[in-house]
């Protein structure tokens, strides 16, 4: 294992540097940061083996202190440290999550069809999408937690863009105040930012669940925040300690996680499934004659047509792996001596899962920066992820999977199958982003402009 310190790992495309490191330093090694001993992992084998096979040793989240600042004292699933709370935390959202899951896909294509008309409203011209495809996943998440949509010019929704953008990039894996924290008591604009994003984001979710609190009918679940709230109540009739292991913190956190947490990964991953698209025409027409020959001109596609789309699948699959929207993962933490790799990693220790390097593995993926969806279809022609055994952990795994996962899934399928189905996309004027975006917490392509052309329905 090698120790070295270097200021240009606080360079913005952070998992490039570790992928270049791990291949002079090996797939296991361990950056010193002051205060801090991180360990970098780069092989997908190597990642489940810490936390599937030594879940118990690699559960833990480390101590950043933006991350406790934005949390309350680390009280929310994503940063929470391994705790009686967090597991308690979990099983209520998994229980909420189950109660609304039959109401998602009406949601969603709800909003994908107000999303069509937004674009359809351009008349071809090129536009930035960026904003409505925001929009439409918050939209989603808020008809989940909190049963509200938006308009795209509602000054509430600006200011969540507004915070949004902020917080996933104060959230990055390494951050100058998580290294010198007395920064934040200086003028500087990473320390406004962080207290901005603190306070605007408080103010929404506590007054939107002191209204959910007020207006709670037993039986009557109206969204997440119900259901949270059902949950909760029902816990603790089984548990008499349940309140004092989870508190209104706990809860607004929990709120807050599946808020932001599946809104920027999921808008980020819409992003780069459209640049995909105009820079592969050959991939878009053939997901054009799969829908146009399975679904129709006439009929709009489902989920429950996913099994009979496995190019589309496959479209998609190739965008969440060349993209890698959560690069460097967040990270984990040992909470007791363990090994890895015949290491010794004392407790304590920061791990960082390179979900980039593994994704972009030359060895898994022959030539790794070329999209190609054939990677994901077997000799028949079906869609095969490989889960458990290749270089492919898009949503992590282990007792830290991300808990959306089944969610975010079903979101992406409705909302590119029919805007696909809809549309043909063409580069504008303006040169395409390159494939290498801006990293906070989350990887997010350089804004662009693309021209959605409506496709003419069969006559």
């Amino acid at each position: 294992m090698v120790s070295f310190v270097g200021a240009h790992y606080f360079y913005l495309q952070i998992q490039i540097e570790f992928t270049k490191a791990a291949k002079q330093y090996g797939d296991v090694f361990m950056l010193c940061l002051p205060g801090e001993r991180t360990v970098v992992i780069s092989s997908a084998s190597i990642a489940r083996d810490a936390v599937l096979t030594k879940k118990d040793d690699f559960s833990g989240r480390p101590y950043k202190f933006t991350w406790d600042y934005l949390t309350r004292g680390s009280r929310d699933i994503a940063i929470g440290d391994f705790s009686p709370s967090l597991i308690l935390q979990r099983k209520i959202v998994h229980s909420a999550m189950r109660s609304y899951m039959s109401r998602l896909e009406s949601t969603v294509i709800r909003e994908v069809d107000e999303l069509t008309k937004r674009l359809r409203s351009h008349h071809s011209k090129p536009m930035d999408p960026g904003h409505d495809f925001f929009l439409t996943t918050l939209n989603v998440i808020c008809a989940i937690v909190y049963g509200q949509r938006y308009e795209i010019d509602d000054p509430e929704f600006l200011r969540i863009v507004d915070y949004n953008e902020k917080m996933f990039r104060l959230l990055a894996a390494v951050n100058l105040l998580n290294t010198l924290p007395f920064l934040a008591k200086l003028p500087i604009k990473d320390s406004r930012d962080l207290e901005y994003v603190r306070i605007t984001r408080d103010e929404l979710l506590d007054r939107k669940l002191n209204e959910h609190r007020e207006t709670y009918e037993e039986g009557n679940i109206r969204d997440l925040t119900d259901a949270l709230i059902k949950a909760l109540e029902e816990a603790k009739k089984e548990d008499s300690k349940v309140k004092d292991l989870i508190t209104q913190d706990h809860v607004v956190l929990t709120m807050a996680d599946a808020f932001s947490g599946g809104l920027e990964t999921t808008t980020s991953t819409l992003r780069w499934f459209f640049v995909y698209m105009m820079s592969n025409p050959e991939v878009q027409a053939r997901v054009h004659a799969e829908l146009d020959d399975v679904i129709g001109r006439d009929v709009m596609p489902r989920w429950e047509d996913k099994d009979r789309l496995p190019y589309l699948e496959a479209v998609i699959a190739e965008t969440l792996r060349l993209s890698s929207v959560v690069a460097l993962a967040v990270p984990h933490k040992t909470i007791q001596d363990t090994t890895l790799e015949g290491y010794d990693i004392p407790k304590g220790t920061t791990v960082l899962l390179n979900i980039w390097a593994m994704h972009h593995n030359e060895t898994e993926w022959t030539c790794p920066l070329k999209f190609d969806p054939s990677r994901f279809l077997d000799s028949d022609g079906n869609f095969s992820a490989g889960s458990g055994s290749r270089s492919y952990l898009p949503f992590g795994a282990g007792r830290r999977v991300c808990i959306g996962e089944a969610l975010a899934k079903q979101e992406l399928f409705v909302v590119i199958s029919r805007l696909m189905h809809k549309f043909v996309n063409e580069t504008a004027e303006s040169p395409l982003p390159p494939f290498v975006g801006s990293m906070g917490l989350v990887h997010v392509a350089e804004p662009y402009e693309v021209c959605f052309k409506e496709r003419l329905r069969s006559l």
